[in-house]
């Protein structure tokens, strides 16, 4: 999920607690955003961003530790620390919760292990996910302006739908990875359509491209995509952004190679990701008449 929807399901799932527990409520909202602040990295540039995002901030251990930290400094504070403590972790976990049902994957086990993990149940952005979150969202705003309190029903029923949902998805997700082709590296959610998936497999030197039905399992779209990567094989070991990318996804190849002049320009991209038919990851390089790289355009 993207911060703001993050942030909008944590003052819904929270809104009972404001009254009652407000300090727990607050770290619930708090620290259902919290994680994702690990996009500041940018301010270090994009190859900064994709090392370190959903990295250390989504680590179960370091948010029991950060859990630990928060609640001894309340409490010197003269504050309710385990309230805040638990609140803040709760909000954290149901973070990492929904981020490793995403695509890109998540070190759930960092500084124990550097792997990523990710189910490819939901789109980090998802259309139904969205929709409910806002409507929850203004019913419980406007429960609160009119009576004060924003009551638990809206956020239990929320709360069971998401539940169910994501459930939901995770056993179709099962059923789509039995029902695709052999070979298959990735089945990436649609955004919009809860029963497609956007699939890739490598079939010998091409990478092919389908859109798969994870009920019925009939294959549409179908394309080969040629892989390019073999005469830049070296050049491209020396590319940063090519390492970065290939650590995030198993279908990362050289898809063009296009002369200009004395030059000649390589188009990586990330042939799992096609929601809203994105360039995030593509990689544009250049490489000039003496065979090394001239420039390069990253799309992040």
């Amino acid at each position: 999920m993207d911060i703001v929807t993050h942030g909008m399901m944590g003052v819904v799932v929270a809104a009972p607690l404001f009254e009652s527990n407000p300090l727990a409520a607050c770290g619930v909202a708090l620290g259902s955003a919290l994680p994702d602040l690990d996009a500041l990295s940018r301010v270090f540039g994009k190859r900064a961003f994709l090392r370190s995002h959903q990295t250390v901030t989504h680590s179960i251990p370091v948010i029991l530790a950060c859990g630990v930290v928060v609640g001894f400094a309340s409490s010197l504070s003269g504050l309710d620390g385990p309230e805040i403590a638990i609140g803040l972790v709760a909000g954290m976990l149901l973070h990492i919760f929904l981020d490793v049902c995403n695509t890109y994957g998540i070190t759930l086990l960092l500084p124990f292990s550097r792997r990523r993990i990710c189910l490819e149940w939901v789109f980090f952005i998802d259309a139904f996910v969205l929709v409910a979150t806002v409507v929850a969202l203004v019913v419980v705003i406007v429960q609160t302006l009119r009576s004060g309190q924003a009551g638990s029903l809206v956020p239990a029923v929320y709360a069971g739908v998401l539940a169910a949902y994501f459930l939901g998805r995770g056993l179709l997700r099962r059923r789509a990875g039995r029902l695709a082709a052999v070979g298959t590296l990735s089945l990436m959610p649609s955004a919009l359509i809860p029963w497609t998936y956007l699939g890739c497999a490598r079939d010998g030197d091409d990478v092919l491209v389908f859109c798969l039905n994870g009920v019925t399992g009939r294959m549409s779209e179908q394309k080969r995509v040629p892989i390019l990567d073999a005469d830049w094989t070296d050049l491209l070991a020396t590319v940063p952004e090519v390492k970065v990318m290939r650590r995030l996804s198993p279908a990362y190849h050289v898809v063009s190679v296009k002369p200009r002049g004395g030059a000649t320009e390589l188009l990586l991209r990330d042939l799992r990701t096609r929601n809203f038919s994105t360039r995030f990851g593509d990689l544009e390089v250049r490489v000039g008449e003496d065979g090394r790289v001239a420039s390069t355009m990253f799309h992040v």
